[in-house]
């Protein structure tokens, strides 16, 4: 039987299911957003963008999807 194929909840790609909703880049990418903004609560989306490298568009679905940082 074949792996069970969803879509990641973050970039819609396909991934091969796990108990995660995301990819791992976009894991890593949500990693990296919510250790920035434990250090300075107070940053705001375009700086999140520039430390990380985490594309606006991706750091504001992470907060639609509810994401709380």
């Amino acid at each position: 039987m074949g792996d069970f194929v969803r879509n990641c909840r973050l970039c819609d790609l396909p991934m091969k299911s796990s108990p995660f909703t995301m990819c791992p880049a976009c894991l890593t990418d949500s990693n990296k957003v919510q250790n920035l903004v434990n250090k300075d609560p107070l940053v705001s989306i375009e700086e999140i963008a520039q430390f990380t490298s985490v594309p606006i568009e991706k750091i504001v679905k992470l907060v639609k999807l509810g994401h709380h940082y």
